[in-house]
């Protein structure tokens, strides 16, 4: 009986043990503000398609992130429909402003712009990670209303699945977005995502990023002729 009680309190401590849900989010702002310092490079592989008109783009960028300034983007190669591929090309300028310190707390995942709930835990590719719902503040098509799992020994993201919690624009509605991310030398970053938007005016959209070629740089020694930001036509 004894032996019985000890462990129904050693279940019930480490129970009791997992941080809040507010905890579990200042943390993960906390983790993000840190590597926010970090500078690194990567490739990107957009392709945008259109079911209604049936046409698709792909474009090919290079991504530098350097700190304190935000993110670069250099144009490699592209093919495909015209105009999808200037709405690709705006993409890119979009989130390179919203890369820049003075806009990025437009859009983090923090307890200024979320509420969260924590679901439990489960295993997601290969972590233990805490499954938390997020419920945003206020209406925003930067902000998503989902499910967020989050690695519990880095406090990194591992998955995101959820829809905007505003239209992104007025011809088109909610996003659903589902977008995975992985470890790359201690630093998480994205490493696949996929966008579906739908409206009466142009149909179902599609979008898909793969993310590659990952390289963690010195801060110094980051891209010189890669300060290119890729302009819409």
């Amino acid at each position: 009986m004894i032996l019985h009680f000890a462990r129904w309190y050693v279940l019930f401590a480490a129970v009791g043990s997992e941080p809040s849900s507010d905890e579990i989010l200042t943390k993960l702002a906390d983790s993000n503000i840190g590597r926010q310092g970090i500078a690194y490079s990567g490739l990107r592989e957009y392709t945008l398609r259109n079911l209604r008109v049936a046409k698709e783009a792909t474009l090919l960028a290079r991504v530098a992130y350097v700190p304190r300034e935000g993110k670069h983007f250099t144009i490699l190669e592209g093919s495909g429909s015209p105009m999808l591929t200037r709405i690709i090309e705006k993409l890119l300028v979009y989130e390179a402003d919203e890369s820049r310190p003075t806009n990025s707390s437009n859009h983090g995942i923090d307890p200024v712009n979320y509420q969260a709930h924590l679901r439990g835990t489960e295993y997601k590719n290969g972590r233990h990670c805490y499954v938390m719902e997020l419920t945003p503040k206020h209406n925003s098509k930067y902000l998503i209303k989902g499910t967020l799992w989050i690695d519990r020994g880095t406090y990194g993201i591992v998955r995101l699945d959820g829809r905007t919690s505003s239209s992104v624009s007025m011809f088109l509605g909610a996003t659903r977005i589902s977008e995975e991310f992985g470890e790359v030398e201690g630093l998480w970053l994205p490493s696949h995502m996929r966008a579906v938007s739908s409206s009466f005016l142009v149909g179902t959209s599609e979008l898909e990023i793969r993310y590659t070629d990952y390289r963690i740089t010195d801060i110094d020694n980051t891209v010189g002729d890669q300060h290119l930001v890729a302009q819409p036509k």
